[in-house]
């Protein structure tokens, strides 16, 4: 027998707003590499933008009293494979809880980014249960009509177009 089967955890501590999160792992991580040298992903269902935005520890607990490293980046491709998790079949998530590396993660957890990835979720999510599959099985199998629709959602609300 297992003998950590029967035991619970009590307590994750964790410091406040200080940048860090906890994320899923999905079929694809994103990595910083990913970003910096704007690799395309067949299933892109989402464009971010934005900075790097490390902090690291200062003299305080206040995060905003720390070292701070703010580095642009070029917009760049999420792929769906980052917004579902690879062991929890009906599992997806969006914002900070993305399929990301740690620098990855700091370029991606923006509320704007969340945004776009909450809507290629949303409509997945819709998607997975119009063909009674689970988020693997919307990229394997109708990943060109996630897409379409994440596009045409995207042209309808943008206010320049």
């Amino acid at each position: 027998p297992d003998l950590l089967a029967n035991l619970k955890l009590d307590y994750v501590g964790h410091v406040p707003a200080s940048g860090e999160f906890r994320r899923l792992m999905g079929d694809h991580i994103l990595t910083e590499n990913d970003i910096r040298q704007q690799r395309r992903f067949p299933d892109a269902v989402a464009i971010n933008q934005g900075h790097f935005c490390l902090h690291y520890p200062g003299d305080q607990y206040d995060f905003r009293l720390g070292d701070w490293k703010w580095v642009p980046a070029e917009s760049f491709e999420i792929p769906f494979r980052c917004l579902f998790s690879r062991n929890i079949s009906n599992l997806m998530m969006a914002g900070k809880h993305i399929s990301v590396t740690h620098v990855a993660g700091s370029c991606t957890k923006t509320m704007l980014n969340g945004g776009q990835h909450g809507i290629a979720v949303g409509t997945a999510a819709s998607l997975c249960k119009r063909y009674r599959t689970t988020p693997r099985g919307l990229y394997e199998r109708y990943m060109s009509e996630l897409q379409e629709l994440i596009a045409a959602e995207s042209v309808r609300t943008d206010p320049a177009k």
